[in-house]
Protein backbone atom coordinates (compact mmCIF):
# COMPACT_ATOMS: atom_id res chain seq x y z
CA UNK A 1 0.00 0.00 0.00
CA UNK A 2 3.03 2.58 0.13
CA UNK A 3 4.79 4.63 2.82
CA UNK A 4 1.72 7.27 2.94
CA UNK A 5 -0.61 3.81 4.25
CA UNK A 6 -1.77 3.87 7.93
CA UNK A 7 -4.55 1.89 9.36
CA UNK A 8 -6.66 5.34 10.00
CA UNK A 9 -6.59 5.96 6.14
CA UNK A 10 -10.32 5.23 4.65
CA UNK A 11 -11.37 4.90 1.01
CA UNK A 12 -15.05 5.43 0.42
CA UNK A 13 -16.79 4.03 -2.48
CA UNK A 14 -19.80 5.34 -4.41
CA UNK A 15 -21.58 3.91 -7.54
CA UNK A 16 -24.01 6.25 -8.79
CA UNK A 17 -26.32 5.71 -11.70
CA UNK A 18 -28.14 8.87 -13.21
CA UNK A 19 -27.85 11.04 -9.91
CA UNK A 20 -27.11 13.77 -11.86
CA UNK A 21 -29.90 15.61 -9.45
CA UNK A 22 -28.26 14.68 -5.97
CA UNK A 23 -24.62 13.41 -6.68
CA UNK A 24 -22.78 16.57 -6.04
CA UNK A 25 -24.69 16.87 -2.42
CA UNK A 26 -23.85 13.88 -1.23
CA UNK A 27 -19.98 13.78 -2.41
CA UNK A 28 -19.87 16.71 -0.71
CA UNK A 29 -20.92 15.73 2.41
CA UNK A 30 -18.43 12.72 2.31
CA UNK A 31 -15.27 14.67 1.52
CA UNK A 32 -16.39 17.52 3.89
CA UNK A 33 -16.40 14.29 6.49
CA UNK A 34 -13.09 12.46 5.49
CA UNK A 35 -11.46 15.83 5.77
CA UNK A 36 -12.65 17.11 9.20
CA UNK A 37 -10.95 13.45 9.95
CA UNK A 38 -7.63 14.65 9.07
CA UNK A 39 -4.76 12.82 7.17
CA UNK A 40 -4.97 11.04 3.60
CA UNK A 41 -8.53 9.81 2.76
CA UNK A 42 -9.93 8.75 -0.64
CA UNK A 43 -13.19 9.01 -2.41
CA UNK A 44 -13.66 6.68 -5.09
CA UNK A 45 -16.89 7.60 -7.10
CA UNK A 46 -17.96 4.89 -10.11
CA UNK A 47 -20.21 5.96 -12.49
CA UNK A 48 -22.19 2.58 -13.76
CA UNK A 49 -22.72 4.17 -17.41
CA UNK A 50 -25.10 6.86 -17.02
CA UNK A 51 -26.59 8.51 -19.57
CA UNK A 52 -27.57 12.26 -17.78
CA UNK A 53 -25.07 14.91 -16.64
CA UNK A 54 -23.86 12.52 -14.14
CA UNK A 55 -20.27 11.59 -15.26
CA UNK A 56 -19.50 15.51 -15.93
CA UNK A 57 -20.98 16.42 -12.17
CA UNK A 58 -18.53 14.42 -10.95
CA UNK A 59 -15.55 15.54 -12.31
CA UNK A 60 -16.59 19.43 -12.13
CA UNK A 61 -16.78 18.15 -8.15
CA UNK A 62 -13.38 16.70 -7.92
CA UNK A 63 -11.36 19.45 -9.06
CA UNK A 64 -12.13 21.13 -5.64
CA UNK A 65 -12.77 18.31 -3.20
CA UNK A 66 -11.03 18.88 -0.37
CA UNK A 67 -10.30 15.17 -0.38
CA UNK A 68 -8.78 12.86 -3.24
CA UNK A 69 -11.64 11.81 -5.77
CA UNK A 70 -11.13 9.16 -7.72
CA UNK A 71 -13.66 8.95 -10.64
CA UNK A 72 -14.07 5.25 -12.62
CA UNK A 73 -16.02 5.52 -15.30
CA UNK A 74 -18.12 2.62 -16.55
CA UNK A 75 -19.13 2.97 -20.78
CA UNK A 76 -22.03 0.50 -19.65
CA UNK A 77 -25.08 0.20 -17.09
CA UNK A 78 -23.73 -3.05 -15.41
CA UNK A 79 -25.58 -3.10 -12.36
CA UNK A 80 -24.48 -1.99 -8.86
CA UNK A 81 -22.76 -5.06 -8.33
CA UNK A 82 -20.82 -4.53 -11.10
CA UNK A 83 -19.58 -0.89 -10.21
CA UNK A 84 -18.72 -1.30 -6.62
CA UNK A 85 -16.53 -4.59 -7.93
CA UNK A 86 -14.61 -1.68 -10.21
CA UNK A 87 -14.89 0.84 -6.96
CA UNK A 88 -13.65 -1.61 -4.24
CA UNK A 89 -10.93 -3.00 -6.55
CA UNK A 90 -9.75 1.26 -7.23
CA UNK A 91 -10.07 1.97 -3.28
CA UNK A 92 -6.26 2.45 -1.70
CA UNK A 93 -6.89 2.94 1.85
CA UNK A 94 -6.76 0.74 4.95
CA UNK A 95 -10.43 1.06 5.81
CA UNK A 96 -12.80 0.56 2.79
CA UNK A 97 -16.51 1.64 3.02
CA UNK A 98 -19.07 1.81 0.70
CA UNK A 99 -22.78 3.40 0.66
CA UNK A 100 -25.27 4.49 -1.81
CA UNK A 101 -24.85 7.76 -3.51
CA UNK A 102 -28.18 9.11 -2.08
CA UNK A 103 -26.61 8.47 1.31
CA UNK A 104 -30.09 7.25 2.96
CA UNK A 105 -27.18 6.49 5.43
CA UNK A 106 -25.48 9.79 6.57
CA UNK A 107 -21.99 10.38 7.34
CA UNK A 108 -22.14 10.16 10.80
CA UNK A 109 -22.86 6.57 10.18
CA UNK A 110 -19.39 5.96 9.12
CA UNK A 111 -18.07 6.70 12.61
CA UNK A 112 -19.79 3.30 13.88
CA UNK A 113 -18.51 0.68 10.60
CA UNK A 114 -14.84 2.57 11.34
CA UNK A 115 -14.88 2.05 15.11
CA UNK A 116 -15.56 -1.54 14.79
CA UNK A 117 -13.14 -1.79 12.03
CA UNK A 118 -10.55 -0.35 13.76
CA UNK A 119 -11.85 -2.39 17.12
CA UNK A 120 -10.55 -5.63 15.50
CA UNK A 121 -13.87 -6.32 13.10
CA UNK A 122 -12.44 -7.67 9.32
CA UNK A 123 -16.19 -6.44 8.20
CA UNK A 124 -18.41 -4.19 9.78
CA UNK A 125 -22.04 -3.69 7.91
CA UNK A 126 -24.70 -1.44 8.81
CA UNK A 127 -27.85 -3.62 10.54
CA UNK A 128 -31.49 -1.59 10.01
CA UNK A 129 -32.95 -3.93 12.29
CA UNK A 130 -30.24 -3.51 15.22
CA UNK A 131 -31.96 -2.46 18.02
CA UNK A 132 -30.18 0.88 18.36
CA UNK A 133 -31.09 1.66 14.49
CA UNK A 134 -33.24 4.43 14.09
CA UNK A 135 -35.59 5.05 11.25
CA UNK A 136 -35.93 8.81 9.64
CA UNK A 137 -38.82 9.49 7.15
CA UNK A 138 -41.46 11.82 5.68
CA UNK A 139 -44.83 11.26 6.72
CA UNK A 140 -45.89 10.57 3.17
CA UNK A 141 -44.84 6.85 3.18
CA UNK A 142 -46.09 5.89 6.44
CA UNK A 143 -48.59 3.96 5.15
CA UNK A 144 -46.01 2.35 2.72
CA UNK A 145 -43.06 1.57 4.24
CA UNK A 146 -44.99 -1.14 6.42
CA UNK A 147 -44.92 -2.82 2.86
CA UNK A 148 -41.36 -2.51 1.48
CA UNK A 149 -40.19 -3.35 5.12
CA UNK A 150 -42.15 -6.71 5.22
CA UNK A 151 -40.78 -7.78 2.31
CA UNK A 152 -37.02 -7.21 2.94
CA UNK A 153 -37.51 -9.04 6.34
CA UNK A 154 -38.69 -11.76 4.53
CA UNK A 155 -35.99 -11.90 2.11
CA UNK A 156 -33.65 -11.62 4.89
CA UNK A 157 -35.34 -14.69 6.50
CA UNK A 158 -34.55 -16.37 3.59
CA UNK A 159 -31.17 -15.83 2.80
CA UNK A 160 -30.37 -16.58 6.83
CA UNK A 161 -32.29 -20.27 6.24
CA UNK A 162 -30.30 -21.03 3.09
CA UNK A 163 -26.93 -19.14 3.49
CA UNK A 164 -25.60 -16.20 5.87
CA UNK A 165 -27.27 -17.26 9.28
CA UNK A 166 -26.54 -14.53 12.15
CA UNK A 167 -26.70 -11.77 9.67
CA UNK A 168 -29.83 -10.10 10.51
CA UNK A 169 -29.68 -7.71 7.53
CA UNK A 170 -28.02 -8.25 4.22
CA UNK A 171 -29.04 -5.31 2.28
CA UNK A 172 -28.38 -2.29 3.92
CA UNK A 173 -26.04 -0.10 1.77
CA UNK A 174 -23.41 0.89 3.83
CA UNK A 175 -20.54 -1.52 4.70
CA UNK A 176 -16.54 -1.51 5.57
CA UNK A 177 -13.54 -3.93 5.85
CA UNK A 178 -10.10 -3.95 6.54
CA UNK A 179 -8.12 -3.78 3.42
CA UNK A 180 -6.59 -7.13 4.08
CA UNK A 181 -10.00 -8.86 4.60
CA UNK A 182 -11.14 -7.08 0.78
CA UNK A 183 -8.26 -8.57 -1.12
CA UNK A 184 -9.30 -12.10 0.06
CA UNK A 185 -13.20 -11.59 -0.80
CA UNK A 186 -12.89 -9.44 -3.79
CA UNK A 187 -11.41 -12.54 -6.54
CA UNK A 188 -14.78 -14.32 -5.31
CA UNK A 189 -17.72 -11.55 -6.78
CA UNK A 190 -18.96 -12.05 -9.73
CA UNK A 191 -23.06 -10.91 -9.33
CA UNK A 192 -23.53 -7.44 -10.69
CA UNK A 193 -27.08 -6.25 -9.63
CA UNK A 194 -29.41 -7.02 -7.07
CA UNK A 195 -27.76 -10.07 -4.66
CA UNK A 196 -24.15 -8.51 -4.72
CA UNK A 197 -24.29 -8.08 -0.53
CA UNK A 198 -25.70 -11.86 0.04
CA UNK A 199 -22.39 -13.12 -2.16
CA UNK A 200 -20.36 -10.63 -0.49
CA UNK A 201 -21.15 -12.61 3.03
CA UNK A 202 -21.37 -15.90 1.74
CA UNK A 203 -17.64 -15.19 0.69
CA UNK A 204 -16.49 -13.49 3.96
CA UNK A 205 -18.52 -16.37 6.18
CA UNK A 206 -16.80 -19.53 3.84
CA UNK A 207 -13.11 -17.34 4.55
CA UNK A 208 -13.83 -17.02 8.66
CA UNK A 209 -13.41 -13.63 8.10
CA UNK A 210 -14.76 -11.39 11.75
CA UNK A 211 -18.17 -10.01 10.97
CA UNK A 212 -19.68 -7.10 13.18
CA UNK A 213 -23.06 -5.76 12.87
CA UNK A 214 -23.75 -2.07 13.50
CA UNK A 215 -26.38 0.52 14.50
CA UNK A 216 -27.53 3.12 11.70
CA UNK A 217 -29.82 5.86 11.25
CA UNK A 218 -31.43 5.33 8.22
CA UNK A 219 -33.44 7.78 6.17
CA UNK A 220 -36.31 6.95 3.95
CA UNK A 221 -36.93 9.43 1.56
CA UNK A 222 -37.69 7.41 -1.57
CA UNK A 223 -40.44 4.80 -2.52
CA UNK A 224 -39.95 2.99 -5.32
CA UNK A 225 -43.36 1.61 -7.39
CA UNK A 226 -45.31 -1.55 -7.07
CA UNK A 227 -43.96 -2.42 -10.25
CA UNK A 228 -40.55 -1.89 -9.88
CA UNK A 229 -40.67 -3.37 -6.39
CA UNK A 230 -41.69 -6.20 -7.43
CA UNK A 231 -39.35 -6.57 -10.64
CA UNK A 232 -36.43 -5.75 -8.08
CA UNK A 233 -37.53 -8.96 -5.84
CA UNK A 234 -37.97 -11.31 -8.75
CA UNK A 235 -34.28 -10.42 -9.80
CA UNK A 236 -33.19 -10.66 -6.22
CA UNK A 237 -34.72 -14.18 -5.52
CA UNK A 238 -33.17 -15.28 -8.95
CA UNK A 239 -29.91 -14.28 -8.19
CA UNK A 240 -30.18 -15.78 -4.33
CA UNK A 241 -30.61 -19.14 -6.26
CA UNK A 242 -27.64 -18.65 -8.24
CA UNK A 243 -25.57 -17.84 -4.94
CA UNK A 244 -26.79 -20.71 -3.44
CA UNK A 245 -26.10 -23.26 -6.62
CA UNK A 246 -22.73 -21.37 -6.95
CA UNK A 247 -21.88 -22.23 -3.06
CA UNK A 248 -23.32 -25.88 -3.75
CA UNK A 249 -21.02 -26.55 -6.80
CA UNK A 250 -17.66 -24.79 -4.46
CA UNK A 251 -17.43 -22.20 -6.43
CA UNK A 252 -16.74 -20.05 -3.15
CA UNK A 253 -13.85 -20.85 -0.15
CA UNK A 254 -15.47 -23.07 2.99
CA UNK A 255 -11.88 -23.02 4.47
CA UNK A 256 -11.44 -20.01 6.77
CA UNK A 257 -7.50 -20.81 6.70
CA UNK A 258 -7.07 -20.89 3.09
CA UNK A 259 -5.78 -17.53 1.12
CA UNK A 260 -7.46 -17.21 -1.97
Amino acid sequence: MGPESNDDRVSVVVPVYNGERYVVASLRKIADYLAARGGEHELVVVDDGSDDGTLAAVRAFREDSPVKVVVVDLPDNRGKGFALRQGLGEARGELVLFTDADLAYPVANFTRVIDALQTGAELAIASRVHPESRYVTSPRFFRRIYTRHTLGRAFNLLTRFTLVPHVHDTQAGLKGFRARALARVLPHLTLERFSFDVELLVVARGLGLGLVEVPVTFEYQSEPSSIELGRDSVRMLTDLGKVAVRRLLGAYPSDPGKEP
